[in-house]
C-alpha cells in the first residue's frame, strides 16, 4: 500500500483582493495571489514566493468579502496543476492551491474586516459534489 500526502500551509498576505466569477454551473470562484517570504541568511536578499490560491462556494464568498490587499492569511490546502491550450493553440500550465481553509490573521481598520476574523467555520451545504472538501474559514 502506498501512501501519498498532498497538503499545502501558507502564511502570506494578499497582493489584491480576490477576483470572484462564476462557473457555467453556478459555482462561486474566488482567486488571489498570496506573498511569502522565504527565511534568508543575514545580510541575503529577500526572496518571495508568489502563490495562486483558488477557493470555491462558500469559502470564495466569504474569501472575496473580507480580504483586502494586505491582509495577513493562514491557508491550508492542496497543491493543483492545470494545462491547457487556448485558441491560438498555445499551451498553458498553472500551478495552484486549492483552499480548504482560510484564517485571517490580522485585523484591519474597516468594521468588515474587524469581524471577519471572528468568522464561524463554514460547514457549506455538505460538502462540494466534485469530493472537494469542505472549506474553513475563520
Amino acid at each position: 500500500m502506498t501512501f501519498t500526502y498532498n497538503r499545502v500551509t501558507l502564511i502570506g498576505r494578499a497582493a489584491a483582493a480576490p477576483e470572484t466569477r462564476f462557473t457555467s454551473g453556478g459555482q462561486r470562484v474566488a482567486t488571489l495571489n498570496v506573498a511569502t517570504d522565504r527565511p534568508v541568511r543575514a545580510g541575503a536578499a529577500q526572496v518571495t514566493d508568489w502563490h495562486r490560491i483558488v477557493s470555491w462556494d462558500r469559502l470564495a464568498e466569504i474569501v472575496a468579502e473580507h480580504v483586502v490587499k494586505g491582509t495577513l492569511l493562514f491557508i491550508e490546502g492542496s497543491i493543483t496543476y492545470r494545462a491547457w491550450q487556448d485558441r491560438q493553440r498555445q499551451k498553458h500550465s498553472a500551478t495552484e492551491i486549492l483552499a480548504r481553509e482560510v484564517i485571517l490573521l490580522d485585523r484591519h481598520s474597516t468594521s468588515t474586516a474587524q469581524t471577519s476574523t471572528n468568522i464561524a467555520p463554514a460547514t457549506g451545504d455538505g460538502g462540494a459534489a466534485d469530493g472537494r472538501d469542505t472549506p474553513n474559514i475563520r
